[in-house]
């Protein structure tokens, strides 16, 4: 087996996280905690419900980039949960079914698949007893989070593997229809997808949507899917990526000033100026989708909506941040968490977020054409961690090639 995965070694990881402040081309050398190796032993399913998977290909998406730059804060909620010592790294992915054990029922050999829970619970780690949240679908509020495994620590593999194995209900069959260059999509669709539906938009709203990367660039698409008749800007700087958002049903693309271009867009007030330039007005947007993350897009987000207005927040790196919290309680805000993926209520349907958004890229509803730029081998994947760093303006999506 070949893998690529984060390992837990507190001192690697003291060294990834200074080499990521100061000095970023130690990251490409040994002193990182994420690690490629080239000569596991292929291991063997621990129970009958796993199977063994033959990957394709896997997209590089921002949670990659946290565990290559050990990006998580020792003031994170995540820090103190126990975890396993490898973390292997990839979830945008499709596959090919190898191996089935004998109780599985709902794949056979040959079935193409892609990781639908990444993150560790009940149906990542085998755990027969599955917790209410992942037996009625939302499996990323996980109760056994923090529990072990009862296999110990199993080596798996995931996306950035050549092969890997899995609980069989951890995975999504992937439809027929697709080609694997739109399966690679589905993943990071649902999140944009699952996002927009967690808070849906209005009728007659005017909504921001702030970056688009590729969960930017489908959030804006997915709310015209939801609610065509709303009013869509998006905050970007790279033309490429506007164009495309305008392609996608982006109404206005937020130039200049953004206190004044908000006000001026949304019909709020005069901004006013403090010391320091410090910034505000009164009105805003009716929603925001924030796809960045981090201390600007929070602190900026509460300030761009008007008086009960809702932020919804899907971009996140890990770690605590800082920002002026008073316009939220000031002006009353809503403030929407979001997590991937997991169950919706669509038109009179309750079903997984994979199978809605296969249905709606089948159905010509989603587009994914044109997100897919770049592809890299799977040996090279420290070039295509480069480039995501370097993040130029040509780049939305880069994909792995397994084999």
């Amino acid at each position: 087996m070949k893998t690529v995965y984060f390992d837990k070694d507190i001192p690697r990881i003291l060294a990834t996280k200074a080499a990521a402040k100061s000095a970023k081309k130690l990251l490409f050398t040994g002193l990182n905690a994420v690690k490629y190796v080239t000569d596991l032993p292929d291991p063997p399913l621990p129970a009958q419900d796993w199977v063994r998977v033959r990957n394709i290909a896997c997209g590089l998406c921002g949670t990659d980039i946290s565990f290559f730059k050990a990006t998580t804060g020792t003031n994170s909620a995540l820090e103190p949960i126990p975890s396993s010592k490898r973390t292997y790294l990839g979830h945008e992915n499709i596959g090919v079914v190898t191996e089935v054990g004998t109780d599985v029922t709902d794949l056979k050999v040959g079935d193409r698949v892609t990781i639908r829970a990444y993150m560790a619970g009940c149906d990542t780690k085998g755990l027969k007893d599955r917790c209410p949240y992942c037996e009625s679908g939302d499996y990323n509020f996980c109760l056994n989070y923090g529990a072990p495994s009862p296999y110990g620590e199993v080596v798996t593999g995931a996306g950035w593997s050549d092969s890997f194995i899995y609980p069989a209900r951890g995975l999504a069959k992937v439809y027929d229809e697709l080609s694997d260059e739109q399966a690679v999509m589905v993943e990071p669709a649902c999140v944009s997808v699952h996002a927009v539906l967690h808070a849906p938009p209005k009728k007659g709203e005017k909504i921001l949507v702030m970056g688009c990367g590729t969960i930017g660039l489908g959030v804006v698409q997915a709310i015209k899917v939801v609610e065509p008749n709303c009013e869509v800007w998006i905050l970007e700087r790279v033309k490429s990526k506007q164009e495309f958002a305008k392609k996608l049903g982006a109404d206005h693309v937020l130039t200049g000033e953004i206190y004044e271009a908000t006000s001026r867009a949304t019909g709020g007030s005069e901004v006013f100026t403090g010391m320091a330039g410090n910034k505000y007005f009164f009105g805003g947007f009716d929603r925001i989708y924030d796809c960045i993350g981090g201390d600007w897009a929070n602190h900026t987000a509460v300030r761009l909506l008007r008086a009960r207005g809702t932020l919804v927040k899907i971009g996140h790196h890990m770690r605590a941040v800082s920002f002026d919290e008073t316009p939220i309680w000031w002006q009353e805000l809503n403030l929407v968490g979001v997590d991937a993926h997991g169950m919706e209520h669509w038109q009179g349907r309750d079903l997984y977020t994979f199978d809605l958004v296969q249905e709606w890229i089948r159905d010509g509803v989603y587009s994914v054409d044109g997100f897919v730029t770049h592809h890299f081998k799977l040996d090279d994947y420290k070039d295509a961690l480069k480039l995501a760093l370097e993040n130029p303006p040509d780049v939305v999506k880069i994909v792995i090639d397994c084999q």
